[in-house]
């Protein structure tokens, strides 16, 4: 009997309608269907379990929700190294497996072991400040630095193995992954990327500067981002959520991580078509 761990984002379902309705379909297929304890007092089905028990007790993972739903659990199946699918009840849904409506074909795909995986490279980031390096967390999408008020740039320098790219005053950088760049990096004018390929990508945000420009970078090399300016209150994000405040003379350095998230897919998706289906209009 397969066990899911059901991430659900009851923001986008606060009645809990679609989430139970998940739990139903999953438990009509002989599966059992682990949710943490917030979840359940709502939706009154499925078997109520912490969150780190969810992870380390379940076969797969299935997030409810957008894509943000879905990025905010891959991390914590990466590092459980287990499998995970997204069911869109989100607007765009570029990383889920499909939409509310095909749950059923998934799900029962899923029973019958009717799918594969998408190994995706994840981006792990370090903040050193002086002598002293934190511990390390892991980004799927990117690595944001960028300005915490709105009407001053920053000033931040990027070397790639100890060389220097460029310096850069604007409202910041992202270290984005293949799977990133049609998220934010796309937004700031980075390339689309093909999430099959493992390279780091490096884009400004908003820069004050002409020959600002995106660049590929090998998956192998280590990005170092020094903050130059001493008097900005400067964000480090995740996957845009917040991870620290920067101040002047912290370095991030950002690679590419060891563990991969496995997406796993109950349909054929080319990546192309996907592209113009949801971003070209």
């Amino acid at each position: 009997m397969k066990i899911i761990g059901l991430i659900a984002n009851l923001t986008k379902d606060p009645s809990g309608i679609k989430t139970r309705r998940i739990v139903e379909i999953a438990r009509s297929l002989d599966m059992r269907v682990q949710v943490i304890p917030g979840v359940h007092d709502i939706i009154k089905v499925g078997e109520p379990t912490p969150e780190q028990q969810l992870y380390s007790l379940s076969d797969i993972i299935v997030s409810l929700g957008g894509d943000g739903t879905l990025l905010q659990a891959a991390c914590q199946a990466a590092l459980w190294d287990k499998p995970i699918m997204g069911i869109n009840t989100g607007n765009l849904g570029f990383l889920t497996d499909g939409d509310f409506s095909q749950a059923p074909k998934a799900l029962e795909a899923l029973k019958e072991g009717e799918y594969y995986i998408e190994r995706r490279m994840m981006l792990e980031g370090t903040i050193v400040r002086g002598e002293k390096s934190c511990s390390p967390f892991l980004a799927f999408n990117d690595i944001g630095i960028m300005k915490a008020l709105v009407s001053r740039i920053i000033q931040l320098k990027a070397s790639v193995n100890s060389h220097e790219i460029n310096s850069y005053s604007g409202d910041g950088l992202l270290v984005s992954s293949p799977t990133g760049s049609t998220a934010y990096s796309l937004s700031a004018g980075g390339p689309i990327v093909d999430p099959s390929l493992e390279c780091l990508l490096l884009t400004p945000i908003c820069p004050h500067s002409l020959n600002a420009r995106s660049i590929i970078i090998n998956c192998n090399d280590i990005i170092e981002i020094e903050i130059m300016c001493p008097d900005r209150d400067i964000a480090l994000t995740a996957d845009g959520q917040a991870v620290a405040t920067l101040i002047g003379g912290d370095r991030i350095l950002v690679k590419k991580a060891d563990t991969y998230v496995q997406l796993l897919r109950t349909k054929k998706q080319n990546f192309f078509d996907l592209i113009h289906e949801k971003i070209i209009i």
